[in-house]
C-alpha cells in the first residue's frame, strides 16, 4: 500500500540536496543525460517542488522557469504509478497560474504526451532529440485572464455539479487545434452539437461572427427542446452592442426562457480574455483570445472540460441578469 504523498514548493536553498539527488537518480544515472545539460544554470531563478510521503521521504520534483517552462519531472522509480506526476505537475500549473503566466509549456519525451494531454496540453512542432531522447514541445493555454477560482462553493445552492467520470469514452483527449475563421466555426457547431444535456457558453461579446449563426442558434434550439433538463448557460461581459445590434441566442433566450439564460459578469475584460465553450462533462472549445480566431477543441477531456466548468460555475453564481437584457424579456 503507497504511502500518502503531497508536495511543496521548495526553495532552492533551502532544498537543493534533495532535489539533487532526485534528479542526479533520475536523470543522469538512469536516463544517462549530461551532467553539464542536467545542471543548466537555472535552478536558483526557477520556483521548484518536492513530492515526499507520510514517512518523510523525498520522492519526486518539478521545475518551473522563470520563461514559464516546466521541466525537470521526475518520480523515483519504486514510486512511479501512483499519481506522484500528476501532484507535481498540478503543483507547478497552480504556482505558474498564482505568478499570472497567460500559457506555459514544457519538453515531454514522447512516451509521456498523453500523461500531459490529460492535464490539457497540446503539442506544437516536430518531434526533436534533447540530451538523445525524442522529445515533443507541448503548451497549455490557461483559460481566463483574471484569478481563477479555488473551487464552486459559491455556486448556487440548488444547482448540483456531477464529478467527472473517472475513464474516458474514447482512448484519450481527441485535440485538435485550429487558426482560422472557418475552422473555429466548424468547431464551435461539432462541439455544441455534441451535447446532450448542457452547453455552458463565455464569451465577452458573444462574437457574433461565431455565435449569431442561424446553424448554431438552431443547434441550441434543438438541445434546448431535446429534453426536460436540458441547461444553455451564457456569460458575457457587455450587453449594449449586443442589444443594440440584435442577437439570434438572445432571441432564443427570450423564447425559451426557462433554458436559455443570460449573465452579464460585473468584471472587466481585455483583448487577451478568452472565450469557451463547454458540453456536458467532456467536451470543451477554447479560444485564449477571444479577438483572435485561434484555439483548441475536444470532445473527450473532462480534465479540462472540468477547469473551465468550475470558473463557470463561480462566474455564474457572483453575477445576475443584466438589466439592459431584461428590456428584452429574457
Amino acid at each position: 500500500m503507497a504511502l500518502t504523498t503531497h508536495v511543496i514548493r521548495a526553495d532552492w536553498h533551502e532544498f537543493r540536496e534533495a532535489l539533487q539527488r532526485i534528479r542526479q537518480v533520475v536523470f543522469i544515472e538512469e536516463q544517462e543525460v549530461p551532467r553539464d545539460l542536467e545542471w543548466d544554470g537555472e535552478d536558483e531563478t526557477s520556483h521548484h517542488f518536492l513530492a515526499l510521503n507520510e514517512a518523510g521521504q523525498y520522492i519526486g520534483c518539478a521545475r518551473l522557469m522563470a520563461n514559464s517552462q516546466i521541466g525537470r519531472m521526475a518520480v523515483l522509480i519504486a514510486q512511479r504509478g501512483n499519481g506522484i506526476g500528476a501532484q507535481l505537475l498540478d503543483a507547478a500549473l497552480d504556482h505558474a497560474r498564482e505568478l499570472g503566466f497567460r500559457e506555459t509549456f514544457l519538453h515531454a519525451q514522447t512516451y509521456a504526451i498523453g500523461f500531459y494531454q490529460k492535464a490539457g496540453f497540446v503539442s506544437f512542432g516536430d518531434e526533436f532529440s534533447e540530451a538523445g531522447i525524442a522529445h515533443q514541445a507541448m503548451r497549455l493555454v490557461f483559460p481566463l485572464d483574471f484569478d481563477p477560482p479555488e473551487g464552486i462553493e459559491d455556486a448556487e445552492p440548488n444547482v448540483r455539479y456531477q464529478p467527472v467520470r473517472e475513464t474516458l469514452t474514447q482512448p484519450g483527449p481527441q485535440t485538435a487545434a485550429f487558426d482560422d475563421l472557418t475552422t473555429t466555426r466548424e468547431h464551435l457547431l461539432k462541439t455544441i452539437s455534441a451535447a446532450k444535456r448542457r452547453v455552458l457558453i463565455m464569451s465577452p461579446l458573444l462574437d457574433s461572427v461565431l455565435f449569431d449563426d442561424p446553424e448554431l442558434v438552431e443547434a441550441l434550439s434543438a438541445l434546448a427542446r431535446s429534453a426536460q433538463r436540458v441547461e444553455i448557460r451564457i456569460l458575457i461581459f457587455d450587453s449594449k452592442l449586443i442589444v443594440q445590434r440584435g442577437h439570434g441566442i438572445v432571441e432564443l433566450a427570450r423564447r425559451l426562457e426557462e433554458k436559455v439564460k443570460i449573465r452579464r459578469v460585473e468584471q472587466n475584460f481585455n483583448p487577451k480574455t478568452s472565450q469557451f465553450v463547454s458540453a456536458d462533462l467532456d467536451g470543451y472549445w477554447l479560444l485564449p483570445n477571444h479577438e483572435v480566431y485561434e484555439g483548441v477543441s475536444d470532445l473527450a477531456d473532462p480534465v479540462t472540460t472540468k477547469r473551465l466548468n468550475e470558473v463557470f460555475a463561480t462566474l455564474w453564481a457572483k453575477n445576475q441578469m443584466d438589466p439592459e437584457l431584461r428590456l428584452l424579456r429574457i
